[in-house]
């Protein structure tokens, strides 16, 4: 007797499926909600410093909106996978089990990759790189979105520059006078707005004059000092462990899918082995029903012959 029936199968089934419906709700709803957190989005402009530099977007406008397409995906599966649980048909179960095992072997390459060897899909933060990026293209014409993520982060994590605010000495934005007579970024100095949202786009330095002083006895108090490699590696490692944490729990319920299904396809397999062999079975029995007559008849007919030899006995006796 098998441990768990073929109604055990498809119970489990639907529900590892409706686990996958709703992770890929959840993933398609975060995913959203990444997209329309401009910060957070416009901060990840520091990931794609290096291979990446030629996108339009953060690298995070493609990820969230990668994780919305994939969080649809899994749940267009879930749905099929609980609508594939209520037949008992082998070839639609095995058409589904392909479908999400592709699915799963795609999402363990890019969460292999990304764990093992984030770099080689410009996940790293690297400072030097950063540093020259920011040197080249902070204030410059046609890098608004870099300069805005630079600004954002000096004012979020009250740092200058990504090593020290002494990059700016050597940048092109003081050497050949981009912006404004400053020795650094507004969102360098301490500011008076700190608290509002949207302070890096407008940010009034409680004394600007001593925040731009040369002089460290007289900034000093005024300006950050501290550079923003620190932080910035400490949020990093904050959203990438969020993201693959999300990835291991969905790789997970897809596993349990996979099981499920496989589960599924045996008992299915084994019912159907079982009604051939009622059939056959009820076939024979048919068969032999269809030659009894002819048996009863020769019995009969060999009763009939005792009968008559017999009476012929007794014929013969008299």
């Amino acid at each position: 007797m098998a441990v768990v029936s073929l109604v055990g199968s498809k119970v489990l089934l639907a529900l590892c499926n409706f686990l996958l419906l709703v992770c890929g709700f959840f993933l398609a709803i975060g995913g959203i909600l990444v997209l329309f957190d401009s910060d957070r989005v416009l901060l990840s402009k520091f990931l794609s410093a290096g291979p990446f530099s030629a996108l339009t977007h953060p690298l995070l406008y493609y990820i969230s909106i990668g994780l919305a397409i994939l969080g649809l995906i899994l749940a267009s599966a879930g749905v099929l996978g609980c609508w594939a649980s209520c037949m008992n048909n082998y070839c639609v179960l095995t058409t589904y089990f392909f479908i999400v095992i592709l699915v799963l072997v795609g999402e363990c390459v890019v969460y292999a990759t990304a764990w093992a060897w984030p770099d080689c899909l410009g996940l790293g933060l690297d400072p030097d790189l950063t540093t020259k990026t920011l040197q080249m293209n902070y204030g410059s014409t046609g890098q608004e979105q870099f300069t805005a993520a630079v600004d954002l982060a000096q004012t979020m994590f009250s740092c200058c520059g990504i090593e020290s605010a002494n990059e700016y000495d050597t940048s092109l934005w003081r050497l050949q006078s981009l912006g404004p007579s400053l020795a650094i970024p507004l969102t360098c100095c301490k500011l008076d707005n700190i608290n509002e949202t949207r302070a890096y786009l407008n940010p009034h330095p409680i004394n600007i004059t001593l925040c731009q002083a040369l002089e460290r006895n007289r900034h000093e108090g005024f300006r950050h000092l501290e550079g923003c490699k620190e932080y910035l590696d400490q949020w990093y490692k904050e959203q990438y462990v969020v993201f693959l944490g999300a990835g291991l729990i969905i790789v997970l319920v897809e596993f349990a899918v996979l099981l499920s299904t496989i589960l599924m396809c045996t008992r299915v397999y084994h019912r159907n082995e079982s009604k051939k062999d009622l059939q056959n079975s009820q076939i024979n029995t048919e068969s032999s029903r269809n030659r009894s007559p002819l048996g009863a008849y020769d019995n009969e007919t060999y009763a009939m012959s005792n009968s008559f030899r017999q009476n012929y006995k007794l014929v013969d006796r008299a």
